[in-house]
């Protein structure tokens, strides 16, 4: 009996379905939409956890500096891609922004001005690709600020438990790097994955 229902069970596991991305942010509102949608997505997420890990050992003013400024980058690209049409190679442009994590394998300080050059590049980029074209006037006020609050909650806290643990301990750069690497090759699989399909 037992043996019959193992046999169900990966029978049931292994028939393809389809699956519908974002679904969860769809039911509860605009700015929730706007909130959700950066984080149920691995496209999105993993390369700002990545952006958070390289400010993290940036000296402090610049890593002051881009709590704020990533926020506003991204939130003024969604504006902007308001009125640029839709285009695929704005998803390669996402992929590529994985290659920020290159920040945190250095496990270095990097200039002021390249490092708030590089931000505001990624940030732009992301909020591109959260443009909701089917939104206006208060619905994408609200969406806008779903999607800004969530850059702006993912750089704080993984930028601020970045600087306070590589501030204590010595081995937390390491960790960083092992991080940045392992969204390297992330960013290495999508892009590969999006070339052949």
């Amino acid at each position: 009996m037992n043996r019959a229902r193992y046999l169900c069970l990966c029978v049931g596991l292994c028939l393809p379905s389809l699956a519908h991305a974002h679904l969860v942010s769809a039911r509860f509102g605009d700015f929730y939409s706007g909130l959700l949608h950066p984080l149920t997505s691995v496209i999105h997420i993993v390369p700002w956890m990545a952006l958070a890990l390289g400010n993290g050992v940036q000296a402090l003013p610049q890593a002051r500096c881009v709590l704020w400024l990533f926020p506003l980058v991204v939130g003024l690209g969604v504006v902007c891609g308001l009125f640029m049409p839709p285009s695929q190679s704005l998803e390669f442009g996402v992929i590529a922004t994985f290659g920020v994590a290159l920040v945190a394998v250095a496990g270095r300080a990097l200039p002021a001005g390249v490092w708030v050059l590089l931000v505001s590049s990624v940030g732009v980029v992301h909020g591109l690709a959260h443009a909701e074209p089917a939104l206006e006037g208060r619905a994408l006020m609200l969406y806008a600020a779903g999607v800004t609050l969530a850059a702006h909650w993912i750089i704080l806290s993984v930028t601020a438990t970045t600087y306070w643990l590589c501030r204590r301990w010595a081995w937390c750069v390491i960790g960083v790097r092992a991080l940045g690497s392992w969204v390297l090759a992330m960013g290495v699989l999508f892009g590969g994955y999006r070339l052949l399909v």
